[in-house]
């Protein structure tokens, strides 16, 4: 019947409650079904589910109260305050802001009297902070979220289970101790530069049992004590630890780590002051680690020998900075870590060819490799690589000096399923290792050359010949391709992303093949030409 409204005459609000949850498409459209009428937009605040704040300004608190009183169901909160009142109205448009299952970014612009929320305007706060945790600051007072707002948004939404505070400088134990009190649920938290204390972080692990990913990255303010009283209270649940750029931490705890944490999968530790004891302890105690991220420059060879003997179920190694183990740690992680898959070497100057030949033989499954820096390696570490790792998907040598085109040979042969090859500053890699890929890996999609002086036209003819699925280039300083090697590829590849920047000898012409030939282009980087 034309004008009645059967939706809501017929639809009781369980089951319009139902519909609005599974909304998809950007955060828009939430708002579009929240301006039907009044019956909606009550059900749509009940139910958003994520958010993503920009606290930073004159009344943050009271934005917070704002949020937590209109939508009491969000279970997913990011508040970052290095957002401005721009971008968080940018991050409201379709192409960044989100539906139930990402993060819509809400703002509101508070001058005088209280404005209704849009998704174009942005959030204004003042905050104080903590005088037991934070050195005080007037003018961070002034300007950023404060434990009033945490509070106001524990109180609001006690069914949290994932939090982000990023560049909270105002946030001190107080309002953690308020989210441990009220949010019980909570799974997730992220802090990013914030200054909290001790008791702040062992409030959580007392109040959240559930926490399963904990992140601290740049915190101060706290000490051992504190992550060792959270790990204690709730280690057990604890799935993901990140720990980063955070001066006051030591093996102690790692230590608690590893007694406390049989569960954990995923560890990142970025630390100069983590020595052989603490990783040691950490691979005895968790022995179901997949993930394991290390900065950890006063390590050796004992601590990745532990891991090597303890954590058989690691799938993913990244190692950085490392400038004490040598060959002998990598032919422990070969002997013992046979599922690994993803593996990254960054810096680690002692590392030699008979390192990559430990992992290639003993490791099968390994599908990502990136080598960075590590300048004892050269040809014949890739030769290994190629001949004992069928299944690799993904290949970045960023400033390898010594890896000749004959290494490439090899990979070609051997690694038919590659997709991506990323090459940065290898300064003796040129056509013809272009060519070896090409003909051998006639799946790849993905081909990044930055600084690749010796590559030209010739190495793109190939691939334009053979690697019809390529989708992005990146040919940055390549200053022998020019409009030949540029109109193949446009004949050969369906491009959507193209990055020529300093390629000197492109004019107009490979520009218009490139037009002409790739009608699905959605990017191009044409900056430092001379067209």
């Amino acid at each position: 019947m034309r004008g009645a409204d059967l939706i809501n005459l017929l639809l009781p609000d369980e089951i319009l409650d139902e519909v609005l949850r599974r909304v998809g498409g950007a955060k828009r459209d939430l708002d579009s079904c929240a301006l039907v009428c009044r019956r909606w937009h009550r059900l749509e605040r009940a139910t958003r589910r994520s958010a993503k704040l920009a606290a930073s300004g004159a009344r943050a608190d009271e934005v917070l109260r704002l949020v937590a009183e209109r939508f009491p169901a969000l279970v997913d909160v990011s508040v970052d305050e290095r957002l401005t009142i721009g971008a968080a109205g940018a991050g409201a448009g379709p192409s960044s802001s989100a539906s139930r299952s990402r993060r819509p970014t809400y703002g509101i612009s508070l001058s005088g009297r209280r404005r209704r929320m849009s998704r174009t305007s942005n959030f204004s706060v003042h905050m104080s902070p903590f005088p037991l945790d934070q050195p005080a600051d007037n003018e961070t007072e002034r300007t950023c979220l404060t434990d009033v707002g945490l509070t106001n948004l524990a109180r609001g939404c006690k069914n949290l289970e994932r939090l982000s505070l990023v560049w909270c400088s105002a946030i001190s134990s107080t309002g953690l101790l308020r989210i441990a009190e009220n949010c019980k649920n909570l799974s997730s938290l992220d802090l990013q530069a914030c200054y909290i204390g001790d008791p702040g972080l062992m409030a959580i692990g007392e109040g959240c049992k559930l926490l399963s990913y904990l992140n601290l990255r740049f915190v101060e303010g706290t000490t051992d004590e504190g992550l060792i009283g959270l790990i204690k209270s709730c280690g057990q649940s604890l799935v993901s630890l990140g720990v980063a750029t955070c001066a006051w931490m030591t093996d102690a705890s790692l230590h608690a780590v590893g007694l406390h944490c049989p569960n954990l999968e995923n560890l990142s530790l970025e630390s100069d002051h983590i020595k052989n004891e603490g990783v040691i302890s950490v691979a005895k105690g968790c022995r179901l680690l997949k993930t394991l991220k290390l900065q950890c420059i006063g390590a050796g060879d004992e601590a990745l020998e532990a891991i090597g003997l303890f954590c058989s179920f690691l799938e993913s190694m990244s190692l950085n900075n490392f400038e004490r183990f040598t060959d002998r740690s990598l032919s422990s992680i070969a002997k013992g870590c046979k599922h690994l898959t993803d593996l990254i070497l960054n810096d680690c100057h002692l590392l030699t060819d008979r390192s990559l030949e430990f992992v290639a033989r003993s490791c099968k499954k390994l599908a990502r490799l990136k080598i960075n820096g590590c300048q004892n390696m050269e040809t014949a570490a890739l030769e290994h690589i190629g001949r004992w790792c069928p299944g690799l998907l993904e290949l970045s040598l960023i400033y390898c000096p010594r890896i000749r085109d004959s290494a490439f040979l090899e990979v070609g042969r051997g690694c038919s399923l590659l997709r991506s090859l990323y090459l940065v500053d290898c300064s003796r890699i040129s056509d013809d290792a272009l060519c070896y890929i090409a003909q051998g890996c006639k799946n790849l999609t993905e081909l990044s050359i930055r600084r690749g002086y010796e590559i030209g036209d010739k190495a793109l003819i190939s691939v334009a010949k053979n690697c019809k699925s390529l989708r992005e280039l990146t040919l940055q300083f390549c200053e022998r391709v020019s409009d030949a090697g540029l109109a193949a590829i446009a004949e050969g590849c369906s491009l959507q992303k193209l990055n020529l920047c300093g390629c000197q000898l492109i004019t107009d012409n490979g520009i218009t093949a490139i037009a002409r030939g790739c009608p699905d282009l959605v990017y191009l980087d044409i900056s430092v030409l001379r067209v």
